[in-house]
């Protein structure tokens, strides 16, 4: 079996892994399409400390389950990448996405999709239906990470939303938000990227076009960037909010050059976000209520090994789509 995994220091493809162990409670998977993440190319730069298999962004087919048939057999699906125990505190109490012994897939103590088979509890999967296809299915975790925002939010009045950064995630964040009844705009750096706002709707400008006056109701991070929560706290304003969708090893408030003086006292409301439900996101995907095939940058295939986390790193990339 292949997979591209992590050791540590480097990306390899190895070629004569065994099949994984099917578990107790858990499916096989063959992926059909997988996506490079911003947490992959966090893993290859060496900025968080994980060894094993790759990958969080998946559509596949399951080809066994341990334990009693289920619904799943052969059915396509998508998964969240954070399996949990079911049995502590946390999960008795609905908090099951921060289970005290969760493991994540591709991240921390679970090896990640990026191989010719690969494990997933039944408990995390979704099944996708046929009017989605594999390459709109691929971005259902982004999309879930998208609407999770909304669910944290209350929109009163028209308020006034900036989502930061031009990568996928912000690009999705943005058209879900443009959704609501708000005055929504992007901000990034790739005027390609950018370019997609038009023909969606959206508002868009260079970051180093704008001003930085504290007016804006909502700010988003979706910059990937440690820079990102500095400029959100120049663009919220007093008692506005501010949405982390931000999630770096190196991010730090001393490395960002914030003040953390003007949250205090500017009553800033600082909000991290993270996964929310994949079954909402296949809804939307279904009924096309977001555009992601525009976003798909480059297609590859698993036998590229690492160059494939290298050409999604490749300024002005988008998404980087991978098959078998």
């Amino acid at each position: 079996m292949r997979a591209l995994i992590h050791d540590g220091k480097q990306l390899l493809l190895r070629n004569t892994l065994p099949t994984p162990e099917l578990k107790e409670g858990e499916a096989i998977i063959r992926p059909l399409r997988l996506g490079v993440s911003a947490t992959d190319v966090q893993i290859a730069r060496g900025l968080c400390a994980f060894s094993g298999t790759l990958g969080r962004e998946f559509v596949g087919v399951v080809e066994a389950v341990h334990g009693a048939a289920n619904e799943f057999a052969d059915c396509r699906v998508v998964g969240s990448p954070i399996a949990y125990c079911g049995t502590c505190d946390r999960c008795q109490s609905g908090l099951r996405t921060h289970c005290h012994h969760r493991t994540v897939m591709g991240l921390h103590d679970r090896d990640g999709c990026f191989a010719d088979r690969f494990t997933l509890p039944v408990a995390n999967l979704v099944r996708v239906p046929e009017t989605v296809d594999d390459d709109r299915a691929v971005f259902t975790l982004t999309v879930a990470s998208a609407l999770q925002a909304i669910r944290q939010l209350t929109i009163e009045g028209k308020p006034y939303i900036t989502v930061l950064g031009d990568g996928p995630l912000g690009l999705i964040t943005a058209q879900v938000m443009a959704k609501l009844n708000a005055s929504v705009r992007l901000i990034g750096r790739y005027s390609e990227k950018m370019a997609m706002c038009e023909k969606w709707g959206i508002k868009h400008r260079h970051v180093d076009d704008i001003g930085r006056r504290a007016d804006q109701d909502i700010v988003v991070d979706c910059t990937g960037s440690p820079g990102g929560f500095g400029l959100g706290v120049q663009l919220v304003r007093p008692r506005g909010t501010l949405v982390i969708k931000t999630l770096l090893a190196e991010w730090n408030t001393l490395n960002a050059g914030v003040d953390l003086t003007n949250v205090v006292l500017n009553e800033i409301v600082v909000i991290g976000s993270h996964i929310g439900s994949l079954r909402e996101a296949i809804l939307v995907l279904e009924r096309e209520d977001v555009d992601v095939l525009s976003l798909i940058g480059r297609r590859m295939t698993l036998s590229d090994g690492p160059a494939i986390v290298s050409a999604a790193q490749q300024p002005g990339m988008l998404k980087v789509l991978v098959e078998l």
